[in-house]
């Protein structure tokens, strides 16, 4: 039995995010979120609201950046985060929000608190989920192995060119990941913290060795890191624990 799907963002998110698209109709649903997300949309009450605006409700904003990203929309996925209007993340930051909603309209401009907060809370998790992304996917710390005894790098900046540094950390239980990179001046740094009794898989955006320096030094010749491959652009690395620093030129 087929049932319809709605022309609606979460309905390509969900379905993306959770890999329920066979092979065939996964280029299509890909192509459908982008329309989605960069066209004008109506909202509940048939509003039309500005293309990047966050249309997805509670369960969709969970996965919205994720299949963006898992599927070559980085782009898009930096272009939701950065939007600051209604409705979008940074709308309610610049309405004085220092705690996460529970509803994008808990407050606006037009209608103040707008009468549904009765049921509203102002220090909720339900949009909190974007976080999760900033800490896998532009920083790119991710779990290979259980606690985090291997785990993967992958960075993503910004190819909108409006985020030009990122920087955080994760407290595993083998101890500290952090991840941070810039971009200026035409060169990519990258610096990373690899916990004691832990190994790390980097995925370098790179498109010759010769070009990536670590600590100065040209990378083939760094004890302790050990060059894999390269696969779509970016160098693959093996990183033993410590400290790393990286730059590249672009």
């Amino acid at each position: 039995m087929q049932f319809p799907l709605a022309d609606v963002q979460t309905a390509y998110a969900v379905g993306l995010g959770m890999n329920l698209f066979n092979e065939e109709n996964r280029p299509f649903m890909i192509r459908n979120l982008k329309e989605a997300v960069e066209r004008e949309n109506p909202d509940d009450e048939g509003i039309m609201r500005p293309g990047y605006s966050l249309m997805t409700g509670f369960i969709g904003t969970a996965w919205i950046s994720k299949a963006l990203s898992d599927n070559g929309l980085d782009e898009l996925a930096y272009r939701l985060l950065q939007n600051n209007k209604y409705p979008s993340w940074l709308y309610s930051i610049e309405q004085g929000a220092t705690t996460i909603w529970e509803r994008l309209n808990g407050y606006t401009v037009e209608n103040g608190f707008g009468g549904n907060n009765s049921m509203n809370s102002f220090n909720h998790h339900s949009f909190g989920a974007v976080g999760q992304w900033m800490m896998a996917y532009s920083l790119g710390i991710q779990r290979d192995e259980p606690a985090f005894r291997r785990f993967v790098l992958q960075p993503r900046p910004d190819p909108t060119g409006e985020m030009t540094w990122a920087r955080g950390y994760y407290d595993s239980m083998y101890g500290r990941i952090s991840s941070s990179w810039k971009k200026e001046n035409g060169k990519f740094t990258y610096e990373a913290t690899v916990p004691a009794n832990t190994t790390a898989t980097l995925y370098l955006p790179a498109s010759s060795l010769k070009r990536i320096r670590e600590s100065g030094k040209p990378a083939l010749k760094v004890k302790g890191l050990r060059f894999i491959r390269f696969e779509n652009g970016k160098a693959v690395f093996e990183l033993g624990s410590g400290s790393w620093l990286f730059t590249v030129e672009e």
